[in-house]
């Protein structure tokens, strides 16, 4: 017959162990799972540092500055006058739909009330955060840019009538080159090519991806007017309301 124990009796030393080995299980599986929420944790924030740039969103963690001094808009293609009292530059990803939203719907709009009046000049600046086939499209402007800057901007057009889906790849050298070739008759293609290959252009592209990172640039695309990071600056009407505040106060 097993003896209970009384409850005033002390405990014997195997009750002793017992009791002392259930509570280094409770406490070792504390530290395990407080072990495995930090290491959760940790790869959450490695993946945020990792995310590429949301498009078209406010970026949280910087706030788009003013600093007319730092966009040099004499080494980027220009729409315009270069004496044009307002200067509107536009930070976009040849990739992202919503840059091929605004060359499609607000550009020729800004060309008809304010660049052929010579009112305002516009400015294209890569900013290249999707990926690779984003640089090589860049690579491309670049050196068409380089053999032609007037030959530019019907490059530019076309390569946004080619653009395809984000989630497949379609940025290619033949792509590019084709595009080239129509757009721009007298383009020497072997130095195209060559660019394409070597990334003759690259310190120009990082050049721009910093000076975008400089100003604060949130996604693409991002409007500056004389400068000043204009929120919302894709909607035409905020856009305009933003240029002819800035001819008013040159």
């Amino acid at each position: 017959m097993t003896r209970r124990k009384h409850p005033e009796e002390p405990e014997t030393k195997s009750e002793e162990l017992k009791r002392d080995r259930g509570r280094m299980v409770v406490f070792s599986s504390i530290i395990i799972v407080l072990l495995i929420a930090a290491i959760a944790v940790m790869v959450y924030r490695d993946q945020q540092r990792n995310a590429v740039k949301p498009v078209n969103r406010q970026a949280t963690h910087r706030t788009a500055q003013t600093d007319t001094t730092k966009i040099n808009y004499a080494i980027q293609p220009i729409l315009g006058s270069t004496n044009a009292p307002v200067k509107i530059a536009e930070f976009a990803d040849y990739r992202c739909p919503y840059c091929k939203t605004f060359e499609e719907t607000v550009v020729p709009r800004l060309q008809q009330d304010y660049i052929n009046t010579n009112k305002a000049s516009f400015s294209f600046i890569n900013y290249t955060i999707l990926g690779p086939e984003s640089l090589l499209a860049a690579e491309a402007s670049e050196e068409v840019y380089h053999q032609n800057p007037k030959g530019f901007w019907a490059f530019h057009k076309a390569l946004y009538q080619e653009q395809g889906s984000e989630s497949k790849p379609w940025v290619t050298e033949k792509l590019l080159t084709d595009t080239a070739r129509k757009t721009v008759p007298s383009l020497d293609v072997k130095a195209f090519q060559n660019a394409l290959t070597t990334q003759s252009h690259k310190q120009a592209i990082a050049a721009d991806n910093e000076l975008g990172e400089d100003l604060g640039v949130p996604g693409t695309p991002a409007i500056f007017v004389n400068g000043k990071y204009i929120k919302n600056g894709q909607d035409y009407k905020v856009l305009k309301k933003a240029i002819d505040q800035a001819l008013k106060n040159p």
